[in-house]
């Protein structure tokens, strides 16, 4: 039997392109139970797009201080700390997928209707959420790749 290196392994795109579908079929799911029993559909707030733009930038900067921490410095480091920084990048990729898929079936759930003003809103507010939770994937992503341990004959960078 081969040797399996134990511990946490990156996230695979197969699970964050599950994740977008599953968030895309709850959205659509929603949504056509919303219309079918003739209520008002939903609006998405401006503030949701800019809280996702926030929370990109704070991971984005985890993210660097980390990098910087972990494999420029090479300090040692408190193991809960790491963890809990691990399972927040964790958290925002798998957060981040579902409201992608969410968002953009949102989004394209309006395209039917661009002819009145509302569901003109919900188009332009659903794709500037689908791009805010694009970002807050990558910063996930990236904070994800800062949380591995460098290799012993890994250079330090300058």
């Amino acid at each position: 039997m081969a040797d399996t290196p134990s511990g946490v392994r990156p996230t695979r795109v197969r699970t964050l392109v599950l994740s977008a579908l599953i968030g895309a079929g709850i959205s659509l799911f929603t949504m056509t139970a919303v219309t079918s029993y003739e209520l008002t559909v939903p609006t998405v707030p401006w503030s949701t797009p800019v809280l996702l733009f926030v929370g990109a930038v704070a991971a984005t900067v985890l993210a660097r201080v980390t990098y910087l921490r972990n494999h420029v410095v090479r300090q040692p480091q408190d193991p809960m700390r790491s963890l809990v920084t691990l399972a927040i990048a964790k958290a925002m990729l798998i957060g981040g997928s579902l409201l992608t898929g969410g968002y953009l079936a949102f989004a394209l759930f309006s395209v039917g209707h661009l002819d009145a003003p509302l569901p003109r809103q919900r188009l332009t507010i659903g794709l500037v959420s689908t791009v805010a939770s694009v970002a807050v994937l990558v910063a996930g992503l990236a904070l994800e790749r800062a949380c591995r341990t460098p290799d012993d004959d890994e250079k330090p960078d300058t």
